[in-house]
């Protein structure tokens, strides 16, 4: 059914800061605590941020009288639907092993490949017109394929094709999949995009309500808020820039600062907190900016659903983004997007670093965080299986082949090793037939029905972390990092490397939520970019790292700007090492031990006798991915051969792919695995074996 509603009525000057505030619910509350609204002389909100706080307190009351609210998202085991053609037999291969949660995409533009996202028309054909019937199409087609499947429904806000062309008004009506920053400022796109979601949403709950399990908002490059515009001028972009500095007490800048200003490396890969003031701020303002809209557009959503089912997006690429990305794409706002009442769940493609046969894998965002927050991650599996290698897309190989699993063992293996992950880790996960023909024949389908067998029976919520290492990790500090260094695939992304490998779990948290984390359980806490610290860090460094005996680890320049001010010297006075130490250098502190590494991603080796000398519990020593809580421990091979492991107590063990039982009361055991093989171990403490 196609329906037309009246356009919203378009605005003829920007009032951005009046209006977009108003999404993040109570998240402004704590802020003003934390000096970070301004307030005047008087101790009162400024006036500029007065009707800011009305609307962010309105939703926070409309969260918290909302009825039957969601605390936190399902442990979904799902399939994702394909992109460019609609993959029937796959999704009834999935339906028939009993995997019945299924994410679909309400998409209407091209991918990033230049084809269709979706193979069904787009819905939003024009100002105030949408055609539902391709909608209903693609769910009918669902559930004649499947007739059990419950649907998370994808929703696309990125422009349609006619959007910035819509009477040649291209001077502020751009392409929001190549430059989200430069169309999320606009007033008139925020207003059109909202009316379409929302009509989605009545639409939806309308007819469909009884089959959907959630919804998801998609936007930005790739689908994944992902902004590449660089930091590019437009015209709602400079006034939102404008407004943005002057509420938070800035002189007005006029304008946005030019590439040579807004790239400009003061010292080394560091901006001068002084000198680079103006494109520091203005980084901030871009990152701010791509959260923001994602609360709104999340507050949006619970107008309509309330609730009742969970709310997810993408975001929050902290540890994958790296050089020429992490600063651009807008992803710094994570612990603002994680924390907000709006949302339920975060989904990311597994990590595409480290995706290969003996592969560690990896999650792109700070994990420990978003549990913290309440938030469930999503993990998706789009590897390329040995028969996604060969699929073609307008006559080209697929990209990111280079690590494709290469046969059906290899393939059964990394599927394994990304079910192991998200099974220790407490995400829910979907496989993803990406292009369609990823997950082909009967071994491999028959490997992903015992999968979500083992899941159906295990994946409870039940088992808990035992990691004894922490890494925390400031998004702050890199807006002052020269994002084309080098160096910067170093601080986060590449230690994921040694980290996934050095034989004990880890978790990884935000250093903003330092203040509410109980971190007395970890032995050694990994800082990894530290770069920025004033006196409320130096605080939290003090009660909760610096001390209880923790081995306390500091990479590469630990506070080099240290209260707004760089300086070398900042370096020896919070770690008792000199910023020119050559070597990895030890001091024992007043109750802790101080580590400085002066060079960035540490090896499993290095890791591991600082996690041993610590006092940190060590599953294995042979330098493959482990995962493990208190009730699994998976291992992952390409090489093979025999391993012994050391389990933290007395165990009943029984591997769960083969079923084959190890003993009872085990404290060790050796294993000799396959060459690729992964093993997921269910351990049950002697008390809970009886």
């Amino acid at each position: 059914m196609k329906t037309k509603h009246p356009s919203a009525p378009v605005q003829t000057r920007l009032s951005f800061l009046k209006h977009s505030l108003a999404a993040v619910g109570a998240i402004m509350i704590p802020q003003i605590v934390l000096g970070q609204v301004p307030v005047d002389r008087g101790g009162e909100v400024a006036p500029s941020r007065r009707i800011v706080m009305a609307g962010a307190i309105a939703t926070a009351v409309q969260s918290s009288l909302a009825e039957d609210v969601v605390a936190k998202a399902p442990r979904w085991f799902g399939y994702r639907t394909s992109y460019f053609h609609f993959d029937v037999q796959t999704l009834a291969r999935f339906g028939e092993i009993g995997v019945n949660v299924i994410n679909f995409h309400a998409f209407n533009g091209l991918s990033a490949l230049g084809v269709p996202y979706s193979p069904y028309p787009p819905i939003w054909i024009g100002p105030g017109q949408y055609d539902f019937d391709s909608l209903d199409r693609q769910i009918a087609d669902i559930l004649a394929a499947n007739s059990n499947a419950k649907l998370v429904c994808k929703i696309d806000l990125n422009t349609p094709a006619w959007w910035p062309r819509w009477y040649h008004r291209t001077q502020d009506r751009d392409d929001s999949f190549t430059k989200l920053g430069k169309i999320a400022t606009s007033e008139e796109w925020r207003s059109e995009t909202k009316e379409y979601l929302q009509a989605v949403l009545r639409h939806m709950e309308a007819k469909h309500r009884d089959v959907i399990v959630g919804y998801m908002l998609a936007c930005g490059g790739t689908n994944e808020w992902q902004d590449y515009s660089m930091g590019e001028e437009s015209v709602s972009r400079r006034q939102a820039w404008r407004e943005w500095m002057i509420a938070r007490g800035f002189p007005d800048p006029i304008d946005i600062p030019p590439a040579s200003v807004r790239e400009h490396i003061s010292h080394d890969i560091f901006r001068d907190p002084v000198e680079d003031a103006l494109a520091i701020n203005y980084w901030r303002f871009n990152h701010w900016l791509i959260g923001d809209t994602i609360l709104y557009f999340a507050s949006a959503v619970q107008d309509i659903i309330k609730h009742r089912i969970p709310l997810g997006t993408y975001y929050g690429y902290v540890l994958e983004h790296a050089k020429g990305c992490l600063l651009y794409e807008g992803h710094l706002d994570f612990d603002r997007v994680f924390s907000s009442p709006l949302l339920d769940f975060i989904e990311t493609p597994a990590s595409y670093s480290d995706r290969q046969i003996g592969g560690a894998g990896g999650f792109m965002v700070c994990l420990d965080s978003l549990n913290f927050h309440g938030k469930r991650l999503i993990h998706q599996v789009d590897h390329r299986t040995y028969t996604a290698r060969s699929v073609k897309v307008l006559g080209l190989p697929i990209p990111e082949t280079k690590d494709a699993w290469p046969d059906e063992k290899s393939t059964i293996a990394g599927m394994r090793r990304e079910f192991s992950m998200a099974l220790v880790r407490g995400t829910s996960l979907w496989f993803f037939n990406m292009f369609g023909g990823w997950f082909e024949g009967k071994p491999v389908m028959d490997a992903i029905g015992q999968m979500r067998e083992i899941w159906e029976k295990r994946a409870d919520d039940s088992a808990a972390s035992v990691a004894q290492v922490a890494v925390l990790v400031d998004a702050e500090s890199m807006f002052y990092v020269d994002c084309n260094a080098e160096i910067m695939n170093d601080f986060l992304s590449r230690q994921r490397y040694g980290l996934g490998r050095m034989g004990a779990p880890y978790d990884i948290y935000s250093f903003a939520d330092v203040p509410a984390l109980d971190l007395s359980r970890y032995k050694l806490i990994l800082l990894p970019n530290l770069f920025v610290l004033d006196g409320k860090k130096r605080e939290w460094l003090k009660q909760k790292i610096c001390t209880g005996g923790k081995t306390v680890v500091w990479v590469y320049a630990p506070g080099i700007i240290t209260d707004g001010h760089y300086d070398l010297a900042n370096v020896e006075a919070l770690t008792g090492v000199p910023a020119g130490a050559k070597e990895m250098t030890a001091k024992a502190m007043d109750g802790w031990q101080s580590v400085f590494a002066p060079a960035p991603n540490l090896s499993a080796e290095t890791l591991r006798r600082l996690a041993r000398e610590a006092g940190v519990h060590i599953y294995c020593d042979a330098g493959e991915p482990l995962y493990a809580n208190s009730r699994f421990l998976a291992l992952h091979t390409a090489s093979g051969g025999k391993r012994t492991i050391v389990l933290p107590g007395k165990y009943h063990v029984q591997e769960l792919f083969s079923g084959h039982v190890l003993g009872e009361s085990l404290t060790t055991f050796e294993v000799n695995l396959s060459a690729p093989d992964t093993v997921l171990y269910e351990l049950k403490s002697d008390a809970r074996s009886r």
